[in-house]
Order: C-alpha cells, then structure tokens, then sequence
C-alpha cells in the first residue's frame, strides 16, 4: 500500500520533519531536490538533520540538485556547500539567460520538488517551501509526501505518480546548465555587484526585527547582512573575561549583528545562546565559538583564544570576518588602510554603521 503524509509548519510536522522521517526509514540510495532557491541557512539546516539521520551512510546517498540563479535569491555559499557534498551534483535552470540579464529569467523556475530512492521504496516530497530555513521548517507551509513500494505496488496510481515526477526531474536535469566553478564565479560576480547588495531582492529568510529604537537596525538592512559574505567591527576594548593579566576574546557587537553569522532576527531574552560557529585566524586552526545575546543588550561572539589558534590580543583592532560555509567563518585582522577600504566597499552598498555606545564603526559588504 502506499504511505500518505502531511506537512502543516510550523506548528504542526515540517518539511525537514518529513524528510528526517524519510532518510530514516528508507536506506536512502538517492535524493533528487528541485528548489526554486537555495540559502545558507537551509542548507546547513537539512544538512544537519539528514546528516544525524543517516550517520556514515549519507556519503553513499547520490545527491542532485537543480535550482536557479533567478532574482539573485540563491546565495552562492548554498551552491558552494552543495558542491562540496560527496556524490553530490548540482545544475542551475536557464542560467545564461539569468546572468545575461542581470539575474531576472525568461520564465521564473519555482519548483519546490523532492525525490527520494529507498532500497525497496520510492517517496515523493511536494510543498510550498524553498529550500530556505523558513522554506524548510519556520514559515507557514504546507505540504504532501508519498510513499510507494517499487514492486507490486498496491496503488498503481500512487506510483505513476512519483514516476512522472521523476520524468519530470530527468527533462528538467537534462536542460539545466552542470554548476562548476567557472559558473558560480560568474554568478558571485553577479550576486555581490553593488546593486544587488545594495537592493537585494527579499527570500522568506529575510525577517523584520519589530525594534523600533533608534538606530536599529531596518529591515533592509538585516537583508544586507543575511547576503553579504564580510562583516568588519572596530573591536575597542574587550573585558577581562579571561583573568585580569590576560586580553579578552568576547567581543560586543551591535543587535542583531546576528544575523549575518546565520541567526534570524527574532526577539529572545537576554543571555539566551544563539549559535556555534567555527572560526579560524587567517585560515589557521578552527575555534568552535560561541554566540550569546549577552545581558547589556548586545550580541557578544566568543573569538579564538588569544595567543593560539587567535591573534595577541583583539582590543583596539580592526576585526573582519568572511563567510567560507554555512556556519564557518575566517578572522582577519586589518590595518587602518585595509579599514579604509572595507568602510569604503560599505558605504557603496549603504552598509556602514556605528555603535551608539562607544562609537564604534562597522560594517558588511
């Protein structure tokens, strides 16, 4: 018989519920998706879960991925993740009519697909979602899943079905353009132009924060920082959270600085942890970091411990951080021209910003 499911999010069971649900009891040999766009904070999602679900095996899954560069939604960080997946292709639909007009399409590609190849099953995943966080599991969603036996299956129609979204995957995979590296740079090239940084086109990823003090953060601006891949700070003065001998390494950042290391902008109270990240000085030795929205009402990130694997010391320098993967990043320490330069790349984007406290300059491009 075939299995028939729902997906009700938030509230009710997500997509990535589903799709744990499937990794889990499927021996899954093969995973097709078709997602109109594709965000860091969904890809470090799923992969999350899948990951959990399915241990060792999940290197063995065969993975392809169709998606767009339409509208300049995607973030080329997602592709670069799906990328580097083991068994794992990726294609992009019309993508030389897309950069050839500046990231509008011919026709928009929207699809919201998912295919699954069990040992002994075949599942379908259909619904309203990108494969975005909000997509995946925090907006309001709604979906179906199907499950059929491959032989003797006792719903034949159940199994055309799923066999015509295949064939639908196999044309669509077939026409797409294979994404490798000399694509993708022309696309970043695209995607971190001035004018797409400037006015970036909104996912459902992009959330208004509600703080109304002055000096927040707008909502255009949190947009800026979910899609740009480098975040400056003057770090000024750390405390002495490591003993009164040593620097410290917490460094105060304004609300909702957030939400460029991946974090949504919703109101939680202070002293909840927010995220783990993984951070390297200068592409050295990887530091799981911590990040907290800290009692004074800032956001505080735990930087590597000075000396080794971080610099001397943080206080008075110029910090920059570059996104290399979902949930890593590489620190560098600049000079005041290199400061200069960064504040420079800000202001083109209308990206620069000051703390109302201290003073303090920064920034993202």
């Amino acid at each position: 018989m075939s299995e028939v499911n729902f997906i009700a999010q938030p509230s009710g069971r997500t997509t990535l519920d589903a799709i744990e649900a499937i990794a889990k009891a499927s021996d899954l040999t093969k995973l097709d998706i078709a997602a109109a766009y594709v965000t860091s904070s969904g890809t470090y999602d799923l992969l999350k879960r899948v990951d959990a679900a399915l241990g060792a095996d999940w290197v063995g899954v065969k993975k392809r991925w169709i998606t767009s560069f339409d509208y300049c939604r995607t973030q080329p960080i997602a592709l670069e993740t799906l990328l580097s997946l083991p068994a794992s292709s990726v294609r992009v639909y019309d993508a030389a009519f897309c950069l050839a007009h500046g990231g509008m399409p011919k026709v928009p590609f929207h699809p919201k697909a998912f295919l699954f190849r069990g040992k002994d099953k075949d599942f379908a995943l259909a619904g309203s979602g990108n494969l975005s966080r909000s997509g995946l599991s925090k907006g309001i969603e709604v979906g179906l899943t199907i499950a059929v036996a491959r032989q003797n299956p006792a719903e034949p129609t159940s199994a055309a079905a799923i066999n015509a979204l295949r064939r639908w995957y196999k044309a669509a995979w077939e026409i797409a353009t294979p994404l490798d590296s000399d694509l993708l740079k022309q696309y970043v090239k695209l995607f971190e132009s001035v004018p797409n940084l400037a006015h970036p086109t909104p996912t459902e990823d992009d959330l208004a924060s509600g703080e109304t003090t002055k000096g927040a953060l707008t909502g255009k601006d949190l947009q800026k920082l979910r899609i740009c891949s480098h975040f400056w700070i003057e770090a000024g003065n750390l405390g002495k959270n490591l003993g009164r001998n040593r620097p410290g390494n917490q460094l105060m950042m304004k609300r909702l600085s957030r939400v460029f290391f991946g974090v949504p902008a919703i109101d939680v109270p202070q002293n909840s942890p927010l995220t783990h990240m993984k951070i390297s000085f200068d592409g050295n030795e990887e530091w799981l970091c911590s990040l907290t929205f800290s009692d004074n009402g800032m956001d505080k990130l735990t930087l590597p411990s000075p000396g080794f694997p971080g610099p001397v010391k943080y206080d008075n320098e110029n910090l920059l951080f570059k996104r290399i993967g979902s949930d890593r990043f590489v620190l560098h320490l600049g000079t005041a021209g290199e400061k200069s330069a960064w504040l420079k790349r800000s202001k083109a984007i209308d990206a620069d910003f000051s703390m109302s406290s201290g003073g303090r300059i920064w920034g993202v491009f």
